[in-house]
Formats: C-alpha cells, structure tokens, sequence
C-alpha cells in the first residue's frame, strides 16, 4: 500500500476585520481550507508591503494528497475565499500573499506560479517573493515542474506521510499537548508533516516517566544535512530516553536568512531527517511525529543559533 503525498504552501496575509481564508485544490478537487491567523492587521498595524520583516506574518499550512488523487502532473490550485476592502483611502483590505507551493519536497516559488481568472491568464503582480492573491476572482496555480512532482517518500519502519487541515485540532494526541504547554513566544501554528504508527516491539516497555525538551543545534547553513556533531547529540537523545515509551513531537526550525520557502522546507527536512535518525537508531515511542515551524529568530541573534531542532518527550 503506498502513502499520501504532502502539499505545504507557505503564505503571508494582510487581515481586515479578520484573517484571509483560501481553498486548495488539487487538480481541481478541494483538498482543504485554511486561514492565516497571523496576517498583519491592515487596521491598526499597517500594510504588508511596508513592513520589512515579512516573517511574523507568514504561515506554512500542510495538506494530505490522497493516494489515489496523486498525479506527478497534477496543477495546484490556491485561491482567496473572504475577500474584504474598506474601500478608496482607507487602507484596508484583506489579501493573501503566496511564496511557494511544494509536493513530496519538491517546491515551485512564487515567480514559477501563474494568475488565472475566469477570463483567462492574468499578469501576474508580484510584492518580492510573494504572489498577491487580492480577491476570489484570481487564483494562483502551479503546475508540475520539470518532470514532474516527485512521489512521497518511501515508508521506513512505519512512518507514513500525513498532513491535517492546520485551521482544524491535529488528531495527533501529542501534538496536542504540546500545542497546549508551548511558551507564548513560541509558534502558535506548527506543520504536521510526517507521523509514526507505535512500534509493536515497544509493547511491554517502561511508560514514559520524562519531561524534556532537548535542543539539538549546528546544522550547516542551507542544509538539512545530519552531521557527526549533530548525530553524536542525537544519540545522547537516544541513550537519555532508553527503552521509555513516550510521546515525541520533533520541531525544526530555520533561521531568517534566505527566502520563506526555502525556509519552510529546511525546517521540515531538518525535523523529518532527525525523527527518520531516531527511529533507526532504537526509539521507542507511542506517538511520534515531526513538524517544521520555518524561520524564527526566537533562540538568539545569530542565524546559526535558530537553525536547530527541539526534541520534545512527554509521557
């Protein structure tokens, strides 16, 4: 049996009187909607076009391509649904900003997309990396790059590729309680990309009794590579949990140098690859998953002290 295929999209937004809503399609069947809540408010912050760091207003969302819907040509589809302007003067409006749309890993930025209408292909109109979406009468759309979308990641030892609805509660137990115990400055909206079915072997072994979130820094700039220095520190991970059965919740991060999609996508990687080392390497877990957050400059000033992931274990 084969796996889903993953769409993430990463969005900016400008709010008025409420958040921007989209659909997505793919080749023209809905596969989900979305709302990014952390758009700019037009009303009383300003326009996003104007600000300089473009970072806190920008969201990655995931969505699950069934198998059976997959096609390695198949056209993606992302239009605005709540449309709003306070009309002439005001400065008020309600718009959706596209970086980049990526399938199984494989990403068409901004400047690859095209404006449709229902008169057919508009010009496109471009803020920097971003495609505006100003209404619900244009739609962005991606075709397939050159040769094609690639197909999902092989399964490994159970994992299977899944993606939630991110405006819906995930219905992963431990994302949830993280979700619910997550400092304040941290992301409220994470990206669920990969999930683990509890190993069968693992039945038996002591219940989880820890608490512990471990930072696992020093990924090489513009890589997702596993290094000897970063191995050795997963491997500390590995021998600190031992035989627990616990829930484990892998988060990449990135940090703000460089574009928003290339961003988004290393910090997925980041976290697949670690949660993909730790599995092979003996952990034994309930629930695991692995989500990727993007870019963030919360753990200091450095570019190289954001580019990192956070183990977090939890009975």
């Amino acid at each position: 049996m084969g796996a889903d295929s993953t769409l993430v999209l990463v969005l900016g937004g400008e709010a008025y009187d409420g958040p921007p809503k989209f659909e997505v399609t793919f080749n023209g069947r809905p596969l989900g909607e979305g709302s990014v809540a952390a758009a700019i408010d037009t009303a009383s912050v300003g326009r996003f076009a104007d600000v300089t760091d473009k970072t806190p207003y920008v969201q990655s969302f995931a969505f699950a391509i069934p198998e059976a819907l997959f096609d390695p040509n198949g056209t993606v589809g992302v239009t605005l649904t709540n449309e709003a302007y306070g009309g002439d003067g005001s400065n008020r409006d309600r718009n959706l900003y596209l970086a980049s749309v990526t399938v199984n890993g494989r990403a068409v930025t901004a400047s690859g997309l095209t404006t449709i209408s229902d008169d057919g292909v508009e010009p496109n109109t471009m803020l920097g990396e971003f495609l505006l979406l100003p209404d619900g009468n244009t739609h962005a759309i991606s075709r397939a790059p050159a040769g094609g979308w690639p197909l999902p990641p092989a399964n490994l030892a159970g994992i299977k590729e899944i993606s939630t609805d991110p405006v819906a509660t995930s219905s992963i137990k431990a994302a949830d309680r993280l979700a619910a115990a997550m400092p304040p400055d941290e992301p409220a909206e994470s990206l669920d990309v990969a999930a683990l079915d509890p190993d069968p072997e693992a039945i038996g072994e002591p219940a989880c009794d820890l608490d512990q979130r471990y930072n696992v820094v020093g990924f090489p700039e513009n890589s997702n590579e596993l290094t000897p220095a970063l191995t050795a520190r997963l491997d500390q991970v590995i021998a600190d949990i031992g035989s627990r059965q616990c829930n484990v919740i892998v988060t990449g991060y990135s940090s703000k140098q460089g574009s928003y999609a290339t961003n988004a996508l290393f910090s997925v990687e980041r976290a697949q690859n670690t949660l993909r080392y730790l599995v092979e390497h003996g952990l034994k877990y309930v629930d695991a998953n692995a989500t990727g957050v993007g870019a963030t400059d919360q753990f200091g000033p450095e570019f190289r002290d954001n580019r990192r992931v956070v183990i977090t274990v939890m009975p």
